[in-house]
């Protein structure tokens, strides 16, 4: 091994303002060093980790890389600033001097820290803890020193540490449709509540009611395995029922509520709405083994407090209704054909009220991603004015639109009555969070569902 040498941090920290997780290694290695940015060697399994993880390609270039960061809101630092060193030994480190990281905390909204591998973990806690005011969460070392650990082994565990901190939104419409429609409307209603026993997404919108409780859930958190993994909430997807159960009953319990308080449709793509009582002539609740739904209904409406209104998804939009004049609520699942059908309008018709009635259009496919044939746009032209088309959907090529469901709810919502400044979009996109939320077209059939839930307290 070469002699001991004295060097200094050459590139720096890489984050920017959107920057929400910071990971930090020790000190650049000897490969890092030529590259002049973080994990060059070919050896070391970072890239390929957070490509699993993400499902998005970070490249092999320095600009690709930090696009890569940039897109999923990563900064990357080390512990380390200047030491002594021979070649990349971190067990050889001495005279370490640390990192600036407090100006990064200042400058960044820096959800957490992670600390790649015991050496970072040893540094951070020796020279970074009392300074920044924060605990790392440690990851297994990605270094292919790590032997112990396969590529696959480390993509679940860094997943599962990582996930709760990945959501990101509809990134800034690119094209001149979604500038035009989306200009003054709200379209960062939701944001990941990290504060209870699961993350779910909530609403400020239905937040400032204050007799509304409502979510939508992530992947995370459950006991599912394998392509359902691991808060799955799907019946139809071969998921054993005790996993069902128990996945069911940690969303009622973080929700304040238990499973002999949820009504849950069972949906078949319709614009179908039934009525959700805590009794009634109808096996309506489901029960503690998880079997009992609301059959061959699209949306599930009530006027009683402690129900709990379920519906699932993995693409297809979720409309929460609120008639906050007669408090009454609706959920509602709104695919391509319920978009058709216009379910959101019956929905506000059933609960009353229009002017009264807030809406948030929920996490979904979002229209940056959601491609259609042309078969499906005749079924929006037979339905919606022409004068609602440039809205709604965008040629691609001869027989292939991009289709924004979100838009087309919106205009029946208008339609029905529902006021403008009433009318909220999550801005989440189902697709664009693979990470953190199941997605039909992304996963290509290969996922469980989440379920959008509210109820009256």
């Amino acid at each position: 091994m070469s002699d001991y040498e004295t060097i200094d941090h050459s590139f720096g920290p890489f984050y920017d303002s959107d920057s929400r997780i910071l990971i930090l290694g020790s000190f650049p290695s000897v490969k890092s060093r030529e590259m002049n940015f973080y994990y060059g060697h070919p050896q070391n399994r970072f890239w390929k980790i957070l490509s699993s993880i993400y499902q998005d390609a970070p490249g092999d270039d320095i600009d690709s890389r930090k696009a890569f960061l940039s897109r999923h809101h990563i900064a990357l630092y080390d512990v380390i600033d200047r030491c002594d060193i021979k070649d990349s030994s971190d067990s050889s480190i001495r005279n370490a001097i640390p990192t600036d990281l407090v100006s990064i905390l200042n400058k960044a909204p820096i959800e957490r820290i992670f600390v790649n591998g015991k050496a970072s973990a040893r540094y951070f806690f020796k020279y970074q803890e009392e300074t920044t005011g924060r605990t790392p969460i440690v990851l297994p070392s990605s270094s292919s020193a790590n032997a112990a650990w396969s590529v696959e082994r480390l993509t679940e565990e860094w997943g599962s540490l990582l996930s709760p901190h990945l959501l990101s939104f509809v990134p800034s419409p690119s094209s001149s449709r979604a500038i035009r429609f989306y200009e003054g409307k709200d379209t960062n209603d939701g944001y990941l509540d990290l504060g209870g026993s699961l993350p779910l997404i909530r609403f400020k919108s239905l937040d400032s009611i204050p007799y509304i409780n409502a979510c939508f859930t992530t992947k995370l958190g459950g006991v599912s395995k394998g392509e359902l993994a691991s808060l799955n909430l799907c019946f139809g997807r071969n998921d054993d029922p005790s996993n069902l159960a128990e996945n069911f009953s940690r969303v009622a319990s973080a929700m304040g509520t238990d499973l002999n308080h949820v009504a849950m449709s069972s949906q078949v793509h319709s614009d179908e709405i039934r009525y959700a009582s805590d009794h009634g002539p109808d096996d309506i609740m489901l029960g503690g083994e998880c079997t009992v739904k609301v059959k061959a209904t699209d949306g599930l409406w009530t006027d009683k407090k402690d129900v709990m209104l379920s519906t699932t998804f993995a693409d297809c939009v979720p409309v929460l209704l609120v008639n906050i004049r007669d408090r009454k609520i609706a959920n509602l699942h709104s695919g391509w054909k319920g978009t058709v059908a216009e379910i959101s309008a019956k929905g506000v018709s059933i609960l009353g009220s229009p002017s009264d009635t807030v809406a948030v259009i929920g996490p979904s496919i979002s229209g940056n991603n959601y491609e259609v044939t042309d078969d499906v746009i005749e079924h929006f032209k037979n339905v919606f004015p022409e004068d609602e088309w440039g809205d709604i959907f965008e040629i691609k090529d001869r027989s292939h639109y991009m289709l924004d469901l979100w838009a087309a709810i919106w205009h029946t919502l208008i339609r029905a009555g529902v006021k403008p400044a009433n009318i909220h979009f999550s801005g989440i996109c189902t697709y664009e969070n693979a990470a953190i939320l199941f997605s039909h077209r992304r996963s290509h059939g290969k996922r469980g569902n989440m379920n959008a839930f509210i109820s009256m307290i």
